[in-house]
């Protein structure tokens, strides 16, 4: 374990109703003892107010008061880091949050680094590394669902999915290798034990490979992208749907040059919600790099929702919009119902008449959306993949697979066989942090705020 005692501020900053600061490590109890009175006069006893509650006062080395606070001490190794973790609840004033924070500093706490407490639960073995990162998706959670499914990660799911195939792997690694070095020449064992065993690993791999486009729209949301000619709704859709002024809208064509981009609650799910600049031909630079990153967030987006306007004929600019969105998840507002209907046309996906101007039709958008990110099927998966480096890894060792099981059937010596199969059993490991490089932390960990 750790000699280092750490500390930080747990809670979000600013004013609240509490604060709490924490420390993890050694020195915790010696530290609260030294600055925490207890009103009843009794001091903190390291067994007996151990997981309990006591309240009193944190003094400063000139023996004033910082704050009133509630203290909570608990003993290692049942706590988060399996450490001695101390809990400092005080008033939520930013004041008394930093008082405290540099009283611990100075009776001997580091500042905690990035994710430190999460790292030193894994490091000390109480979760894996892919619980860990699971703690960040809860934590970065925008809709029930992808909390659930950040829970369910906390819970052990992936760990128990990759540590069964993992196992699958061992066994055919084992026959490998007793077939390399314990057999005579020319009577290595049959290969086909060896290739079920690895057959039944890939497709299990591919399988979860296969949650990981729902485990995106899950974790980041459903990346939307509105899309339509200068001055046909696009920023009012924006609007209407976050219940706010977050776009420009004038009468002016061109006004949105730049992305905007805002997050809604939607359902089961989150919609990371584009407004573009509209496409048209335009001499103007500035309107023209905006026109192309329109065009280029296309390709990115699993929901595009082009905009036209009924009370202007079909045209080139229109026949233009309908190509980029060819093949593509898309549904079609034909917006300004309210005006003289000058458009013809007959569209393939799915059509819905609105007015901006007069609120009609955005239910029907939602009912449209709802009905095309169906979730029942992502909520009868046991397990979704939804970090992006557990997919490169499964991807990796997938491959590995591929190549080894080739081999195998071509008849490649065995030998030659095992640099893929064990590659692909320690890409799995990497998932789960059976090891791992202080690189790889790094990067886990960087992303956590710093007293988590």
């Amino acid at each position: 374990m750790e000699e280092r005692t750490i500390a930080a501020i747990s809670t979000p900053s600013g004013t609240g109703g509490i604060s709490i600061v924490r420390m993890s490590g050694s020195k915790s109890f010696d530290i609260i003892s030294r600055v925490f009175v207890p009103i009843n006069g009794r001091g903190l006893d390291k067994d007996k107010d151990n997981r309990k509650m006591r309240y009193g006062v944190i003094k400063d080395s000139k023996g004033e008061t910082i704050d009133e606070v509630m203290v909570c001490f608990m003993k290692g190794p049942f706590t988060y880091t399996r450490e001695d973790i101390c809990e400092i609840n005080c008033h939520g004033s930013f004041v008394s949050v930093k008082k405290i924070l540099n009283l611990l500093l100075d009776q001997g706490c580091d500042m905690a680094e990035a994710g430190e407490f999460t790292k030193r639960a894994f490091l000390n073995g109480r979760i894996d590394l892919s619980q860990a990162e699971a703690v960040l998706d809860i934590i970065n959670s925008t809709n029930e669902l992808s909390q659930k499914e950040g829970i369910n990660q906390l819970q052990g799911s992936v760990r128990e999915k990759i540590s069964s195939i993992r196992q699958d792997l061992l066994e055919a690694l084992s026959r490998l290798e007793y077939s390399i070095n314990f057999t005579e020449d020319g009577e290595d064992l049959s290969p086909d034990e060896i290739i079920s065993f690895m057959e039944k690993a890939k497709a299990t791999i591919d399988k979860l490979l296969n949650t990981s486009n729902k485990g995106k729209i899950l974790r980041d949301g459903i990346n939307t992208t509105i899309i339509g000619k200068p001055n046909v709704g696009k920023s009012s859709l924006l609007n209407k749907l976050l219940n706010e002024n977050r776009a420009i809208v004038t009468d002016v064509p061109g006004t949105t040059r730049d992305l905007i981009t805002d997050y809604i609650s939607f359902g089961d799910f989150t919609l990371k919600i584009n407004d573009t600049a509209g496409i048209r031909e335009t001499d103007d630079l500035v309107e023209k790099i905006g026109v192309d990153k329109s065009i280029e967030l296309i390709d990115e987006s699993d929901l595009i929702i082009a905009i036209f306007d009924t009370s202007r004929a079909f045209d080139r600019e229109d026949e233009k919009i309908l190509d980029l969105i060819k093949g593509r998840n898309a549904i079609i507002i034909l917006n300004k119902a309210d005006l003289e209907d000058k458009f013809s046309y007959d569209f393939d996906q799915v059509t819905i008449r609105t007015s901006m101007a007069k609120d009609e039709g955005i239910d029907k958008l939602e009912e449209a959306i709802t009905e095309m990110f169906n979730t029942k099927d992502i909520k009868r998966e046991s397990v979704l993949i939804t970090n992006t480096r557990h997919e490169r890894l499964l991807n990796e060792a997938s491959n590995k697979l591929s190549d080894s099981l080739i081999d195998i059937k071509r008849g490649i010596p065995l030998d030659a066989c095992e640099v893929d199969l064990r590659g692909a059993y320690d890409d799995l490991g990497f998932i789960i942090g059976e090891s791992v490089s202080d690189e790889i932390m790094d990067k886990v960990f960087k992303e956590f705020c710093v007293g988590k």
